[in-house]
């Protein structure tokens, strides 16, 4: 992926770090989910990595996608209506924001139910903020503790209740460039105030790429989950 000034090309290097490391202190190539897997920009790095991926999507469009491409691809519901070996890993790249809080809380047991006894989830979405709701399709925003009191066990009464799945292992949080979208200049970008506000803006990137993405704004988060054992 091209370097570019935006969070997901930290989502993206993050990400390809840890699977490397998962396929490298493997004896055998992984077995990859990827549900939700849009246009198959993962399915065809994991497949790179000489992972055996997997990829569903509720978009009939893509699922043909990824099958011309010569990648095993199911709607949700026929997937699930398959025999599959468990997956070392399932992998939900902005996929949960798009998802109710009772659709995802019938979801997540499904998909731990794919997974092998020693195996990984990987969920990445999202942050609270102006951005989020830039996408009609977000429902809403969920953040790690969201998931660690649905999936996860808190010891606190949850509306939901408990399901004791899963367990955190690590996290990370990405950051974007900070912008000037509370600007007038930054939409009506014309004249003296337009040319300042892009150069500002520009100056804005560099600070962001020259720290490494740790000048901006707090856009999205990564974690890593297994299945929770159970005494």
């Amino acid at each position: 992926m091209k370097r570019i000034a935006h969070y997901q090309y930290l989502e993206y290097v993050r990400v390809m770090s840890l699977m490397r490391q998962y396929q490298a202190a493997s004896a055998r190539p992984l077995r990859v989910l990827d549900f939700g897997c849009g246009l198959g920009k993962f399915l065809n790095v994991f497949a790179s990595l000489g992972m055996e991926v997997t990829g569903v999507d509720a978009n009939p469009a893509y699922v043909a996608g990824a099958r011309e491409k010569g990648f095993q691809a199911y709607e949700p519901e026929a997937f699930f209506a398959t025999t599959q070996d468990p997956f070392d890993v399932v992998f939900l790249s902005h996929l949960i924001e798009h998802v109710t809080p009772d659709a995802l809380v019938a979801l997540v047991p499904r998909l731990c139910a794919q997974l092998a006894r020693n195996g990984r989830m990987i969920m990445l979405s999202p942050t609270p903020g102006e951005r989020f709701y830039h996408d009609f399709s977000h429902i809403r925003p969920y953040l790690p503790q969201s998931i660690r009191h649905a999936f996860g066990a808190t010891g606190m009464p949850i509306s939901y209740g408990e399901a004791g799945l899963l367990e955190m292992v690590d996290i990370h949080f990405f950051k974007d460039p900070y912008r000037t979208r509370l600007w007038r200049s930054f939409y009506v970008n014309r004249g003296i105030k337009g040319a300042f506000t892009r150069q500002y803006n520009r100056l804005l990137d560099v600070l962001w790429s020259a720290s490494g993405g740790r000048i901006g704004k707090t856009a999205s988060w990564l974690g890593v989950y297994e299945l929770r054992a159970r005494s």
